[in-house]
């Protein structure tokens, strides 16, 4: 019996061949980064930006859509800090929920307190900054894929 060879299609994307390629649209492999299992968020760290569109003759204009961006944290590290009286809740992580109709509803929480949340669809995408550069001697301003943004397509607040 004799063995097929078959070239296997792949989705990779070499970039040493001399293509173009718009590093905005890769997406990285979530098994690359240790995310927590379970999130928490405080409300005072939730901010919303209105979405806006550029119109025909050049003008912003407002969706009515807005981009959520959560600033949340282990739910197992804040448990263990808590438990030891500590004040320190490590380093959070800024994930970005884009297009949503309506704002979260967080009157039942107080002020001060963790609210647990869980995102769906969680993505890695790589983050245009602006940067300083040396050029010519001289200091300029770049855009450099230098972060990452972490989005999600969806959220749910509470257990």
């Amino acid at each position: 019996m004799t063995t097929k060879l078959k070239l296997n299609a792949t989705s990779k994307i070499s970039l040493t061949d001399g293509t173009e390629q718009d590093l905005a649209n890769l997406q990285f492999d979530l098994k690359q980064f240790k995310l927590p299992k379970q999130f928490l968020f405080l409300a005072n760290e939730l901010s919303i930006k209105a979405e806006k569109e550029r119109t025909p003759l050049g003008e912003y204009v407002e969706t009515g859509a807005m981009s959520l961006t959560f600033k949340i944290y282990d739910r197992a590290l804040v448990e263990l800090a808590i438990t030891n009286q500590l004040t320190e809740y490590g380093s959070p992580i800024t994930i970005v929920i884009e297009h949503q109709e309506s704002l979260p509803i967080l009157d039942s929480y107080e002020e001060n307190e963790f609210i647990p949340i869980t995102f769906t669809n969680l993505s890695v995408f790589p983050k245009k900054v602006q940067k300083k550069a040396y050029s010519n001697g001289s200091m300029i301003d770049t855009w450099q894929f230098a972060e990452l943004k972490v989005s999600a397509i969806n959220y749910k607040i509470g257990e």
